[in-house]
């Protein structure tokens, strides 16, 4: 075996030695050069296209690699401007509520008072009264019969309480029946119609009522005195009848409501 293997060795050193010589008479020759011109002729270009694909690979990964560096950095800007802007709708929601709120302490007849700020969600959907959902319960110390106002201006009483929400009378509603007084000092019953109508009802005939005339709580039944209602839209007067009424028109739509207070006990 070992003589076979030197052998073999033997024999590729032969034939090195012979290509050896072989291309240094193709040397003598000159016969080497065209056929290294020959192999560059082939070589070059196959070498120059190598050389091209793998710049072009290169290329097309490192874009790949861009495109998602930039898509990356895209979603996050994207991200952070989101954020950004729902903190400052966040804050622009608070400066208002803030605002809201220093103007209603800054006119409020409730001085001894507690308010609880809420936001208005909707209206229920009983027809056969007129209900405001707000944004406030039991959780946030809502309580039944406590009085919902806008500045000094009456919007109706606490109805019922969930946990988070609260139903709000409304003073339009049917079965409201407030003690009124007018600026010029006449008495009445105020009640809700159907509708979005007021009434200033049980008025003595010989009384004067005047179209424009603000109306008040007179402090009885539950109401504190002094809190607006609405002003007189319309007189309706029978001679032959007892009593004669008005229709009071509110000073703040139900319907343009965002921030209302409820008045609670300190």
């Amino acid at each position: 075996m070992d003589f076979i293997k030197k052998n073999s060795q033997y024999n590729i050193l032969l034939y090195l030695i012979a290509i050896g010589l072989v291309f240094a008479l193709l040397e003598g020759f000159g016969l080497v050069s065209p056929i290294r011109s020959f192999i560059q002729k082939i070589s070059i270009p196959i070498q120059i296209s190598l050389d091209q694909t793998k710049n072009n690979t290169r290329n097309i990964f490192s874009t790949l690699s861009d495109a998602i560096e930039l898509r990356d950095k895209n979603a996050h800007l994207g991200e952070k401007n989101a954020l950004l802007r729902a903190e400052n709708e966040r804050l622009k929601s608070l400066e208002s509520e803030n605002k809201i709120l220093r103007e209603q302490l800054g006119v409020s007849k409730l001085k001894k008072e507690v308010l609880f700020v809420a936001k208005k969600i909707g209206f229920s959907p009983l027809a056969t009264k007129k209900l405001l959902l707000i944004d406030k319960g039991e959780t946030s110390g809502i309580k039944e019969g406590m009085i919902v106002v806008v500045k000094n201006i009456l919007i109706g009483r606490i109805f019922e309480v969930s946990p988070h929400v609260s139903s709000v009378q409304l003073i339009s509603d049917p079965d409201t029946k407030i003690p009124a007084i007018t600026q010029g000092k006449v008495r009445g019953i105020i009640q809700g119609q159907f509708g979005a109508e007021i009434e200033l009802r049980n008025v003595v005939q010989g009384e004067k009522l005047s179209v424009g005339e603000l109306v008040l709580t007179f402090g009885e039944s539950g109401y504190p005195a002094g809190l607006v209602i609405g002003e007189i839209k319309e007189v309706k007067k029978v001679e032959k009848e007892l009593f004669q009424k008005a229709t009071i028109a509110t000073l703040i739509s139900e319907d343009n409501l965002t921030t209302v207070f409820v008045v609670g006990e300190k």
